[in-house]
């Protein structure tokens, strides 16, 4: 049987600046698909799930398979927050809302996942979400996972 090879690792640990609103998630998702590394492979949504996250939507259907999302952790183990259950219109309706999802001053870690042969993770791909989470007033406070945890 093959090797499967995939990502489920910690990723970076970061802390809030300022409280962090549906808005800025949604602002975090438009500044990653804005990013030319992701341009012709993939947009960027919150993805409905308990702790948070935000999933890479392939844009090739012969990818629909690919799973790969960067968990946020919103409320699990020392992070405090408030992830609401995702509705059918929930993209226009966290457009511009104020709803607090993390409070200032808020630690959290990511959780990396990419399954089914979607692309794994990398750091230079870590530096560019880090970037983008700096833009919305988070920022890193941890190390960078290794190279070699990004491919278990």
């Amino acid at each position: 049987m093959p090797e499967i090879i995939g990502t489920y690792t910690s990723g970076l640990t970061l802390k809030t600046k300022n409280i962090i609103t549906k808005n800025d998630i949604i602002s975090l998702c438009k500044l990653l698909n804005s990013k030319d590394e992701y341009s012709n492979l993939c947009e960027f949504e919150p993805e409905p799930i308990t702790e948070g996250g935000i999933i890479y939507k392939f844009k090739d259907k012969l990818h629909n398979e690919f799973y790969k999302s960067v968990r946020l952790c919103v409320n699990h183990g020392d992070s405090k927050g408030y992830w609401p259950y995702l509705k059918d219109n929930y993209l226009s309706e966290w457009n511009g809302n104020n709803d607090i999802i993390f409070p200032k001053n808020n630690k959290f870690t990511l959780v990396l996942k990419s399954f089914n042969r979607a692309p794994l993770f990398t750091l230079e791909e870590l530096e560019i979400w880090e970037e983008c989470f700096n833009k919305i007033g988070i920022e890193k406070v941890g190390k960078y996972p290794t190279r070699n945890s990004l491919t278990h």
